[in-house]
C-alpha cells in the first residue's frame, strides 16, 4: 500500500500547479484504474465546486449535469457531505441516483464494458467511495467501481484494506483538486 500512495504523492506533486483539470483527472483515472485492477470507466473522479460535485473523470459525465450536496439518492453527495469512506458490495439493490449510469461512457457500436455477449447491460455491483478531504475541508470524492450483469459477474468484493488504501490515496491526492 505504501508504494501506491507515494506513487500518488508524486502525481499529485506532478499536478499540484495545474489543479483538477480534465487531462488531470484523466491521469489519475488510469492509475485508479490500474491500482485496483478496473476498467477505466469504472473510476470516477468529482470536485466539489461550491455546493455541486462536478464530474472532472470520466469528462462524458460533465455534460450531463452536477451532483447538489443536498441530494440524498447520491452516495457521492453523501459522502462529501459525511466525509465517511465505505464500501457497498451490494451496490445495485442500493437506493442511489442512476442518471449519470445511463450514460454510455465509450461508443455505441462496440462496447464491451456495458454489455456482454449476451447484451445485458454491465452496471455498477460494487463500489468504494471516499472523500478527498484538506485541511481547507472537502475538496470532492473519488469512487472505485466493478460491474457486471450481476455481483458475482462484477468480480470480487472491495475489502476494508482496499477501502484504507484508497482513503490513503484520496489524502494524497487532495493538495491538486483545486
Amino acid at each position: 500500500m505504501a508504494t501506491a500512495v507515494v506513487a500518488f504523492s508524486q502525481l499529485a506533486s506532478e499536478l499540484e500547479e495545474q489543479g483538477l483539470t480534465q487531462a488531470s483527472g484523466e491521469r489519475i483515472a488510469a492509475e485508479l484504474a490500474k491500482t485496483f485492477s478496473v476498467q477505466s470507466d469504472e473510476v470516477a473522479v468529482l470536485k466539489l465546486e461550491k455546493t455541486n460535485l462536478i464530474f472532472i473523470y470520466p469528462s462524458k459525465l460533465q455534460n450531463v449535469g452536477s451532483i447538489p450536496l443536498n441530494n440524498s439518492a447520491s452516495v457521492a453527495a453523501r459522502t462529501a457531505v459525511t466525509k465517511r469512506a465505505e464500501i457497498i458490495n451490494n451496490f445495485s439493490q442500493t437506493k442511489h441516483a442512476s442518471v449519470f449510469e445511463s450514460v454510455p461512457l465509450t461508443a455505441k457500436k462496440s462496447n464491451p464494458e456495458m454489455k456482454s455477449a449476451g447484451g445485458k447491460v454491465h452496471v455498477i455491483q460494487k463500489l468504494m467511495t471516499v472523500p478527498v478531504v484538506s485541511p481547507a475541508g472537502v475538496q470532492g470524492v473519488i469512487q472505485i467501481s466493478r460491474k457486471g450483469e450481476n455481483a458475482p459477474a462484477a468480480g470480487a468484493d472491495f475489502t476494508p484494506v482496499d477501502l484504507q488504501k484508497l482513503v490513503a490515496i484520496a489524502a494524497s491526492l487532495a493538495k491538486c483538486f483545486k
